[in-house]
């Protein structure tokens, strides 16, 4: 037993993706049919298994389970290879439908103890939900039964074998998750896809989490269908309230400053949480204005350092 005093808030988080995904958590992943959840799922994958960035976060390199009730072995492997994606040997492993109407518990439980235990693996991607028999009865439009059946199965699995699942599933037409409102309220985290109507390839990537800052990455699919970060403005259109923010730090130089502080100093015209998220899915523009922003909290606020270097034109 600690006294939650005596925690080291400094020590390294057991994070899957830093900002997005912990260690033993439950995500879902969310768009119409046809954006990519399934493309999408496996460029996470290949991160996630040669520990390389994420749409610009670090990652724990780790292999991957990936149950697919939708696709065969076969068309995972044309998939990867429209992808252009490698995985090392022993690093990527499937369950597929095998021709049943659906994936159940009953056949990959021992392969999640195995992938577990022998392989040392901390994700597992369910694509999709829908189609996978947990051994329970639930209506997916009951609150009840999601948010009191069906999420903590899910959730019992992560702890049981110390995993990280990421599982699949439908918006309505609505555009909010299909069925009960409690998979918002009950899972760590939820990825959203939404699609650009007037230009497919364009793609907005919306995170809601329970133990990071929200964030929305614009993303644009290559012919290979890779998911690739794109500016969310260009120079000419730099929010107002950005400029204001960085006017201030250039005067500043290097200093801490809380959420509050800042909109009320530099007379943004915001809310602190509209702030953050701003902060947040910006912080690669700053960066190239010579704006460096890092994180952290004490016992009472977290806080933000920032730290200005002035910015070198590769152009010159």
């Amino acid at each position: 037993m600690r006294a939650i005093e005596e925690i080291d808030t400094r020590e390294k988080k057991d994070n899957i993706i830093d900002g997005i995904m912990k260690s033993k958590g439950l995500y879902c992943l969310v768009s119409n049919a046809k954006v990519g959840k399934s493309m999408f799922s496996l460029q996470l994958s290949n991160s996630i298994i040669n520990g390389t960035q994420f749409l610009g976060h670090d990652t724990m390199p780790s292999p991957v389970l990936y149950i697919s009730t939708e696709s065969d072995f076969g068309q995972i492997q044309d998939r990867i290879k429209t992808l252009g994606l490698t995985f090392p040997k022993d690093s990527f492993f499937v369950i597929d439908r095998d021709g049943k109407g659906e994936v159940s518990i009953f056949d990959f439980e021992v392969d999640l103890m195995e992938f577990s235990k022998y392989k040392n693996g901390k994700l597992v991607i369910i694509d999709m939900l829908k189609d996978t028999n947990l051994g329970i009865d639930y209506d997916i439009n009951s609150y009840q039964d999601v948010g009191q059946k069906l999420l903590p199965k899910l959730r019992s699995i992560c702890e049981k074998y110390n995993i990280t699942i990421l599982f699949t599933h439908h918006l309505n037409k609505q555009g909010k998750i299909l069925g009960s409102t409690a998979f918002d309220a009950v899972v760590d985290g939820k990825l959203t896809l939404i699609e650009n109507k007037n230009d497919k390839s364009l793609v907005r990537l919306n995170i809601i989490n329970r133990d990071f800052s929200e964030l929305d990455i614009q993303l644009k699919k290559s012919q290979t269908q890779i998911f690739n970060v794109v500016d969310p403005i260009q120079d000419e259109e730099i929010n107002s309230n950005l400029i204001l923010f960085i006017k201030y730090v250039v005067g500043k130089d290097d200093f801490d400053f809380t959420a509050s502080e800042i909109v009320n100093k530099a007379g943004l015209m915001l809310t602190p949480k509209q702030f953050g998220r701003l902060l947040n899915s910006n912080k690669s523009l700053l960066e190239k204005e010579g704006i460096f922003i890092t994180k952290d909290r004490n016992a009472k606020i977290r806080f933000y350092h920032a730290h200005y270097e002035e910015p070198i034109d590769e152009n010159e």
